[in-house]
């Protein structure tokens, strides 16, 4: 079989497996290959199998050869799932490269919810997802690349945000780049802002008798050592510093919420119970912490429903949405002509007279008659191409296109009256064509 792989995303395990099955003599039944081989290719990214006889099986095919198979006992995933929507808890301290899925002794890492999310995207099982927060924050490293992946996944599925009862700092962070934020009665949420903490054990360390002695080399590798009081100037560098951060994290958090930074920064790290989060924007709904997987379920069967009498409508528009060519009158047919044709002469015009033509003369005509490019691309065009050679007759784009006009004679057109009836839109049209006509021949 032939795997076809268009995705960039795959679990490297998976590729690992598929290298020592692929280009290999294998045993077994051909029914059941193309299903093993099916299953295998999805979880490794192929999303197209080609067997022997040249059948194609595309994605679609490969999920049910592969679920015709599966155990009926639910795959276990690393959050719960009730009716398409996935349940992810984002609990305690959260830590850069906490090295769990889950939340473990009272903190979630934000490889944690990373690969929760992967996972709940790539299923076409999952329709929506909540993180069910309770957090005070955390780590400032990998908050905003945490951040940042929930904003770009939620644009291929809702993701949700609950504060079931903390969101707060690092935990806002992420909760701000999710689709929405509920929140409790009791829910405290807001807390954007950076903090520090500088310990120095310098008298302890003179009470007991202890002298230490840092032997460094860089004006600023002991800054902010713990042996030693801090320095006005080290205290500076560092508030600038948190200064910077502070700001970076007000543009991220209004980003996704669709705030003002300013707006942002003038909370002052406040924090928000409930309503006033709210309020404030930071949340867009109340809800009963117990009832919020109900009801956003809801909001989901809804939003599925709206999507599909969209889907119907557009491609069974009622007859009163349906276009009417009969209604269109003679006067709308020839202002519609009309305006095509001063657009045209309006783009014809811009090419022909731009800087760039001047010495491209048949290069710009070839576009500004026989080509479709906006003047934009065809100026551009013009820019980059080398200047034809100096010829003996002049050169002149005007005179020698009001030369071929004025040689040609003009056809009669067909009108179901007399000549007098065209307009003079349309003669000089019909003038126009004559003339290219005589320049690049028939």
């Amino acid at each position: 079989m032939i795997a076809e792989n268009n995705r960039v995303q795959h679990d490297n395990s998976y590729l690992h497996i598929l290298s020592r099955t692929c280009n290999q003599p294998q045993l077994l039944e051909p029914n059941y290959a193309a299903t093993f081989f099916g299953s295998l290719s999805l979880r490794a990214g192929v999303n197209q199998l080609i067997d022997v006889n040249g059948n194609e099986l595309k994605e679609q095919q490969l999920i049910e050869l592969s679920s015709s198979f599966s155990s009926p006992r639910e795959r276990d995933r690393p959050y719960q799932v009730v009716n398409g929507l996935a349940i992810l808890p984002v609990s305690g301290t959260l830590l850069h490269k906490y090295g769990y899925i889950k939340p473990v002794s009272g903190a979630t890492g934000y490889d944690g919810i990373s690969a929760r999310l992967n996972d709940a995207i790539a299923d076409p099982n999952i329709k929506a997802i909540m993180l069910d927060i309770d957090s005070p924050g955390g780590e400032g490293a990998g908050c905003f690349d945490c951040a940042n992946q929930i904003k770009k996944l939620r644009e291929v599925k809702p993701i949700y945000a609950l504060c079931y009862d903390t969101m707060c700092s690092a935990a806002m962070a992420l909760a701000s780049a999710c689709t929405e934020r509920w929140i409790t009665q009791s829910g405290r949420a807001g807390s954007v802002g950076v903090v520090v903490a500088h310990s120095s054990i310098e008298n302890k360390l003179k009470e007991e008798g202890v002298e230490i002695t840092l032997i460094h080399s860089g004006d600023h590798k002991i800054d902010g050592n713990p042996y030693s009081k801090l320095p006005p100037e080290i205290r500076e560098s560092i508030q600038s510093r948190l200064d910077k951060t502070r700001d970076e994290f007000a543009e991220l958090v209004a980003s996704g919420i669709g705030m003002s930074k300013s707006a942002v920064l003038d909370t002052q790290a406040q924090v928000y119970t409930g309503q006033a989060a709210i309020d404030v924007g930071f949340a867009n709904k109340l809800v009963n912490g117990h009832e919020a997987v109900p009801i956003l379920l809801d909001v989901i069967k809804s939003n599925n429903s709206i999507g599909v009498s969209m889907s119907e409508k557009q491609e069974n528009p009622t007859p009163s949405e349906k276009p009417n060519k009969a209604q269109l009158t003679q006067a709308d047919i020839d202002a519609a002509k009309l305006e095509g044709a001063t657009l045209e002469r309006q783009r014809i015009g811009e090419i022909l007279n731009s800087e760039h033509a001047h010495g491209r003369q048949k290069l710009a005509m070839h576009l500004a008659l026989s080509s479709a490019m906006s003047p934009t691309e065809s100026v551009a065009m013009l820019q980059v191409s080398p200047k034809a050679e100096p010829e003996s007759k002049s050169d002149n784009l005007s005179s020698a296109l009001d030369a071929a006009m004025e040689s040609e004679p003009q056809p009669d057109l067909e009108t179901s009256g007399d000549v007098e009836e065209i307009s003079d839109y349309e003669r000089e049209e019909q003038a126009l064509l004559s003339a290219h006509d005589q320049v690049f021949g028939n």
